[in-house]
């Protein structure tokens, strides 16, 4: 099953009643459809309550109760996945007027902790009599979501991101409020190091911290995705010279070392593709690299389609039906590969988890796409592939994109760039 869930960005807690806290308290989750959805975060979110109570961040239960408003409702409307349908419709009726009085006594700048708890356990005990007239298989239902596109989510963890093709990971409702804006990355990123000059390879050091309390970011508070926990997109201000790297830990707490040899001049901009373990959900943390020089425009915003590295020649074509690609819309694509001689190239090695890897930078300097291939995937360091690749392309933002696709060909990494144009949506 495949269709849209709100981002887990958010936070999800539960219970909501009347209409006008509904909309006092912006829920961030869309409606589930699927029982076994809503109870993911029922359940989640209960779980998450206990937690925030018992630490007093009332403010954070607000959230939780506005995004648990759909679920509940969903249970009222769909009542036939239950043993006692009118039961069902009962009780979640009375968990969302709950959920509003929760809500009440929460902003009431007089009530106590304990007031709260003692309203939550009244909810608690209403929560675990719906939870009787239904199946195990329903009440303990994990949710899977692209970390790259979260509001694409399934129940079946083989199946592969409906935008990007992107294998799934276990969604994770999370407690705290840092999460309420959803898009905005949770952590900042400082950069150590001399002014870059072009030709001469730089040393750098980068630090990560989460920005609700300043507190360094460990390895251990990060997902490995393809194959490292933390990727380091790094391009000038021209777009014209892409870095892909791994840095690694210091010794220092938050802190990561990498180097690279700049081509530009002026400086280069970092994007940390990373994924925190308390969201599951991607971002793109940045900071720049400073040099001595200014650096280099855009040259050009011409489509391209075709690059050759290294004599080989690298096509890249999107099925766009002779129409333009526009923000929010999925492209199928393909990157294909051939030799100087013109026979396809199928030495391709697996890198960081697949065989090839399309990043896109847009002229905003800001956005960037990180795009893998769907279908045969490596399942040994010595299996080889090619000479081509399907992919699904995706924007949500107009605007020209200098596109990288990358492979690997005996042990190095091999860098094609193209230029596409992404129109805004309709």
């Amino acid at each position: 099953m495949s269709h849209s869930i709100g981002t887990t960005s958010a936070l999800v807690f539960l219970l909501l009643g009347s209409t006008a806290l509904a909309h006092d308290v912006p829920s961030q989750l869309p409606d589930p459809q699927s029982a076994a959805e809503a109870w993911n975060v029922i359940e989640g979110s209960a779980a998450n309550i206990d937690r925030l109570i018992d630490a007093n961040l009332l403010r954070d239960v607000t959230f939780q109760i506005a995004n648990t408003d759909s679920s509940l409702r969903y249970l009222i409307a769909h009542p036939g996945d239950a043993a006692d349908p009118q039961k069902v419709k009962d009780l979640s009726q009375k968990l969302l007027n709950d959920g509003s009085d929760l809500i009440g006594i929460i902003r009431d700048k007089s009530s106590t902790r304990e007031k709260a708890a003692k309203k939550w356990q009244t909810s608690r005990q209403e929560l675990t009599e719906l939870e009787v007239g239904y199946s195990s298989e329903l009440l303990h239902a994990a949710v899977f979501i692209c970390p790259m596109h979260p509001l694409d989510r399934h129940l079946d963890p083989t199946e592969k991101c409906s935008i990007c093709g992107m294998p799934l990971i276990r969604r994770h409702l999370p407690s705290s409020s840092v999460f309420e804006k959803p898009g905005e990355p949770t952590m900042k990123m400082s950069v150590i190091c001399q002014p870059l000059v072009v030709g001469r390879r730089a040393e750098i050091k980068i630090r990560l911290a989460k920005k609700s309390d300043d507190s360094p970011v460990a390895l251990s508070d990060l997902l490995e995705m393809h194959t490292k926990k933390i990727h380091l997109l790094i391009n000038d201000q021209s777009l014209g010279d892409y870095h892909h790297e791994h840095p690694l830990p210091t010794g220092v707490p938050g802190e990561y070392a990498f180097g690279f040899t700049p081509a530009k001049p002026g400086p280069y901009r970092i994007w940390a593709d990373v994924v925190p373990a308390a969201s599951s959900i991607q971002e793109y943390v940045m900071a720049d690299v400073p040099a001595a020089v200014k650096p280099q425009a855009i040259a050009d915003r011409a489509t391209v389609t075709t690059a050759v590295v290294n004599g080989r020649k690298y096509v890249l074509a999107l099925e766009t039906g002779g129409q333009p690609i526009r923000a929010g819309q999925t492209i199928i694509g393909t990157l294909s590969i051939s030799e100087a001689d013109g026979s396809p190239t199928t030495s391709l090695e697996p890198v960081m988890g697949t065989f090839a890897h399309i990043v896109g930078f847009n002229e905003d300097f800001k956005t960037v796409l990180h795009i893998h291939p769907y279908g045969k995937e490596p399942a040994s360091a010595a299996d080889r592939a090619g000479p081509a690749f399907a992919f699904k392309f995706y924007s949500p933002k107009p605007g020209f994109f200098r596109l990288y696709g990358q492979v690997q060909i005996g042990g190095e990494s091999q860098f094609a760039p193209f230029g596409v144009t992404v129109l805004p949506s309709r």
